[in-house]
């Protein structure tokens, strides 16, 4: 299993989703692409889905505007669903704030559902970000780019029966976060991540 841990040993360098080949942050020579090798098993969905007016509830109060500081809010909102999605094992929130097309995003939901196929389960991973608003801004394109200081805390992956299949030792670098806004709330178009 090709696993995605935000700043993690296997992290990332992808591309924003936006149709440009470039990654959102320049990566440095470690960083690497993150592949799933295979068509992963997908994860059972809730049994409703969310509303619209629940799923605006779900998002931070102060992430929920067309404004810079909402999209910078929602950008950190977002990566901070990642850990969370892996531990409780629900796609939900994280899936309905995906673009289709976001190369990071289908990574994290496939490494989740084979997750859930070998009864395993994840530790840590926790994402902490930097305080005050994150550089970027609108696009000639319409997105808005989000970049920030983050670390992550050591990931462990455990089997079935409790025992460690494999640990990411935690990691500090720079994320950056493409985004759109679609009519009431931010969409993740990708995400990208450089070592620091």
């Amino acid at each position: 299993m090709t696993v995605v841990v935000l700043l993690g040993g296997a992290t990332v360098s992808l591309s924003a989703c936006t149709g440009d080949s470039d990654p959102i942050a320049s990566p440095s020579p470690s960083v690497s692409t993150v592949v799933t090798p295979s068509p992963s098993p997908s994860v059972s969905p809730s049994p409703t889905a969310l509303t619209d007016e629940e799923l605006l509830a779900l998002i931070p109060e102060n992430a929920r505007g067309e404004d810079f500081l909402s999209a910078s809010n929602f950008a950190k909102f977002f990566v901070g669903l990642y850990p969370e999605m892996m531990h409780d094992q629900d796609p939900e929130l994280f899936s309905m704030l995906s673009d289709p097309d976001c190369v990071f995003c289908n990574n994290a939901l496939g490494n989740l559902a084979d997750l859930v196929a070998s009864d395993g389960s994840m530790t840590g991973g926790d994402v902490t970000v930097e305080v005050g608003l994150a550089s970027g801004g609108l696009e000639a394109d319409g997105t808005t780019n989000a970049s920030f200081d983050a670390e992550t805390a050591d990931t462990t992956f455990l089997d079935v029966a409790g025992s460690v299949t494999s640990t990411v030792p935690g990691r500090g670098g720079r994320l950056g976060v493409s985004l759109r806004y679609d009519v009431d709330h931010w969409v993740v178009l990708g995400v990208g991540s450089e070592d620091a």
